[in-house]
Parts: C-alpha cells; structure tokens; sequence
C-alpha cells in the first residue's frame, strides 16, 4: 500500500513537469517558425521593395533622360535659330554696306564729272600740248618669269607700254596676257613660236603662224592684235624668201608691224648690267621726235628689270617727252619699207 501512493504520489509530480516541458517546446517551435517566417518573408518584401524602387529609380532616370533629350533638342532649336537669325543680319549689313559702296562710288564718280565739266567750262580754250618727244616702250619674247614684276613698275610709274608676244599655253602665261590687256597695255604678236626655220620658210607657213598667234591671243584676251613685230626685225638676215613677201600678207590683214630705232641691247649673248642697258636705252631719246625702245621679256633678263625704273625716271625727266603705247594709229618705225 504504502508503495502503491509513493508511485501515485512520483507520477502526480512528474506531469506538472511533463506539461511544462511540452509547453516549452511548443513556444520553441514557434519562435523557430516565427524566425524562419521572419527569415524567409522579410527578404522577400525588402525585394520586392528594392525591386519597385529599382523600377522607381528606372522610371525616373528614363523620364530625366527624355527631360535631357528634350531639353538638349530646345537649345539645338534654339541655336540653329539664332544661326539663322545671325546670318540673316549679317547678308542683311552686307548687303547695305555693298549699296552704300555703290551709293559712294556714283557719287563720287558724279562730283568727278561735276568737277570734269566745271573744269572744262571754266578753261574751255586750254590744251594739252603735244609731246615733242614720243617715245614707245616695247617688250619682246614674252610672257615671261619677269612679265609680272615689269607690270609692276609700269602700274607703279603709271606707265603704258607695247608687249609683243608668243604664244605660250601655260596658265602663268595666260594669267600675263590677260594682265597686260587689263592694265591697258597694248598687246602685239611676235610668232608663235619664234622659229625662224619654220615662220619664214614661206608665205604659207608665215600665214599659218600669223593666224595661230593671232586666234590664240584672242581667245586667252578676246584682243584681236593688229600689230606686228617680225621675229629678229625687218630687216633680219635669216629670211631666205624676200620679206616683202610676208609684209605684202600682213597689209593684206591689215596689221602694222613695227621696229625699233634704240635697242636697249639687252638680248645680247653677254648679259649686259643694269647700268648699261640704261644707257643704251635712253641715248639719243631728246634728238628724234619718236623713239621706239627694244628691251626683252625673257628668263635672264633680270638686268632689264633692274635698269627699268631708272630709264623710266629719265624718261619722264626729260622736258617734252611723253610714254605712250603703241596702236593702230601710231606711226611705225620700220627698217624695211613695204611698197606703196
């Protein structure tokens, strides 16, 4: 008996602890449960979360890119406007600045006339006297290297002079042509190509390079030259037909040749110095009413160039002498006479 309620009594106060025991594993579990939610959930919201804020950040920064674009196309806009409007205003100044040149240059041009026609009217009776020295500067064998530099200090002495040329193709030298037409120069032909085996060998060749230089000039200048100058002159010594012949062809195309009575001596085979070719090119000027100079627009003239502004300053120096260019109304100098 007694041991029957000391078993009685051992089970009595081993089910408070049973109960105990199967209480605390129940809050275990769900303190494991509510951790492996927590564990598992929470993650998954803060995703979700960063995902829509990713989505967020994405929509925002494709709004900010179009905004971008948007904003970057306005200021294109805009400075192709202001382009447009800047070059329109500047036309638009240069346009008024051209018509006020133009407006300036007439008026200029008409207090030129105005004052042309006062001066006129108030000394109606005073004329320029005649020159009784005429004398005519003239260049043989060009274009040259020295074409341009020789222009230069005719413009530059206000000089005219006679250019008798051949007809030499390249751009240099039709640029040189154009030039002495441009500046009023006259424009004579010399051959074509200064062959004295071919230009004289007979009438018909003469012809063919008289009209070869002469359509030539005329194409490169739209000058049709009616002067002439016979490669080595007139009376050259390499001609085996009589010259009459090729000056009887040049009356029949009513063109004048011409010659020279001072030779400058500058195509001499020993290059001469500048101060010689002065010398011989304005000895004996102030004793004849004309002089006709021979000088030589060729490569290895350079002492021509350089004698030039001096013999032009003694020209000019000279009392009653004037530099003209050679035309169709000059009177020739000719070594040779053709028959009447």
């Amino acid at each position: 008996m007694i041991l029957q309620e000391k078993g009685c009594n051992m089970e009595e106060a081993q089910q408070p602890k049973a109960v105990d025991r199967k209480k605390r594993v129940q809050r275990l579990k769900k303190i494991i449960l509510l951790g492996l939610t927590i564990g598992i959930v929470v993650p998954w919201v803060l995703c979700i979360i960063l995902f829509g804020l990713v989505l967020r950040m994405n929509d925002a920064q494709k709004n900010m890119s179009s905004q971008l674009l948007q904003l970057e196309e306005l200021i294109k806009e805009q400075q192709t406007s202001h382009r447009q409007e800047y070059e329109s205003l500047r036309d638009k100044l240069l346009s008024e600045e051209t018509e006020l040149e133009e407006l300036a240059n007439r008026v200029t041009d008409e207090i030129g006339r105005v004052e042309a026609a006062a001066s006129v009217e108030a000394e109606p009776s005073v004329q320029k006297p005649e020159s009784s020295h005429k004398v005519y500067l003239t260049f043989d064998d060009g274009p040259s290297v020295h074409t341009n530099e020789i222009l230069d200090i005719l413009k530059n002495y206000h000089v005219k002079a006679t250019f008798f040329v051949l007809g030499k193709e390249d751009e240099d030298s039709k640029q040189a042509l154009q030039r002495i037409v441009e500046e009023g120069h006259s424009l004579g032909m010399h051959s074509y190509d200064h062959q004295y085996s071919n230009i004289y060998s007979s009438r018909e060749a003469f012809a063919a390079d008289f009209e070869k230089i002469q359509d030539y000039l005329f194409q490169v200048t739209g000058v049709t030259s009616k002067l002439y100058r016979f490669p080595g002159g007139s009376s050259n010594t390499v001609t085996d037909v009589d010259i009459h012949v090729f000056i009887d062809y040049l009356k029949e195309q009513n063109t004048t040749y011409f010659d020279w009575n001072i030779s400058s001596g500058d195509a001499a085979k020993i290059s001469l110095s500048a101060e010689t070719i002065v010398e011989n090119a304005t000895r004996g000027i102030e004793s004849r009413p004309v002089s006709v100079i021979l000088f030589h627009d060729a490569a290895g003239r350079e002492s021509t160039v350089q004698a030039l502004p001096e013999i032009i300053e003694r020209i000019q120096a000279m009392e009653g002498t004037e530099i003209l260019p050679i035309t169709e109304e000059t009177e020739p100098v000719q070594h040779v006479k053709g028959d009447e």
